[in-house]
């Protein structure tokens, strides 16, 4: 699966986490991460539990539609929610107006120290401590 990403420049190692959006944009052929800078093998890309679930949610669903979901899930490293990343949802969730799909993805990529790629404005202008995020068209 190609993965490029206009106007990112990350080095070897970095760890981005799609939220939906970015997920659904690459499924759709319209976000591509392969023209980087670097080796991009060595970009460590994450979904949030919440995105799998999303994605697999979708009710009129196409089996070709579903295989390109699986087929996209098995090339990123799915992050469970675990006891960080509940406890920073919890604490996002309760500070600011995210939702709590939101929230558990916010805290996903605060808890891996990664950098967010989402086009939701409401992420984007979030100003919290450990978030990195990075607009995608």
């Amino acid at each position: 699966m190609p993965w490029r990403i206009k106007g990112l420049f990350v080095m070897n190692g970095t760890k981005i986490v799609l939220d939906t959006c970015a997920a659904i944009l690459i499924l759709k052929g319209e976000l591509e991460l392969s023209s980087l800078s670097i080796d991009i093998a060595r970009v460590l890309r994450y979904i949030s539990v919440i995105t799998r679930m999303e994605l697999k949610a979708k009710r009129t669903m196409k089996p070709e539609e579903e295989h390109a979901i699986n087929n996209f899930i098995a090339d990123v490293s799915v992050f469970p929610l675990d006891d960080k990343v509940e406890q920073k949802a919890i604490e996002l969730r309760r500070n600011t107006s995210l939702k709590l799909p939101d929230s558990i993805v916010a805290a996903t990529a605060i808890v891996l120290d990664a950098i967010l790629l989402t086009n939701d404005y409401r992420l984007l202008n979030l100003s919290w401590p450990g978030l990195k995020t990075q607009y995608i068209a």
